[in-house]
């Protein structure tokens, strides 16, 4: 009974971890985007090492919270800590329901602020390949009105 106890106490701490950590993404994927808006590629490139580590811990907590919900004869996923949380008494069931609740959102505009950095990421590319592209093509207009006069 106990070991169950410890269960879920860790599984509440992870997820208040997480929330910690989403926020941080947040602000990271905020950065990020301005880093990118203003072509720094030196800030960027380290900015992106602490991102990528920040993400690889967060992989890492949803890991283990997914085992710990397997060791608790549940699945190991969203609706496993959905039914965990039914099986709570009352108040700490609302409790844990509310910060389950933040975490999603915080992933859910996590993903959405990293899907906008990778738009943005992917029409920087299409305009410098047209630049690129263009270039070239100028380049050998010219060269060919040069030869034939």
């Amino acid at each position: 009974m106990s070991e169950k106890r410890e269960l879920v106490q860790s599984l509440v701490r992870g997820v208040r971890q997480d929330i910690e950590g989403y926020k941080q993404l947040k602000s990271l994927l905020r950065r990020q985007r301005q880093l990118m808006q203003q072509r720094n590629n030196d800030a960027l490139k380290l900015h992106n090492e602490h991102q990528s580590a920040l993400c690889e811990s967060l992989k890492q907590s949803a890991d283990h919270r997914s085992a710990a919900l397997q060791r608790l004869g549940l699945v190991g996923n969203s609706a496993g800590m959905e039914q965990l949380i039914a099986k709570l008494p009352p108040q700490s069931s609302q409790q844990v329901n509310v910060i389950w609740q933040q975490l999603l959102t915080l992933a859910t505009e996590s993903q959405h602020a990293n899907d906008v950095n990778g738009k943005l990421l992917v029409d920087q590319q299409f305009i410098i390949n047209n630049l690129l592209r263009r270039n070239v093509e100028q380049t050998l207009d010219y060269g060919s009105q040069s030869q034939s006069l």
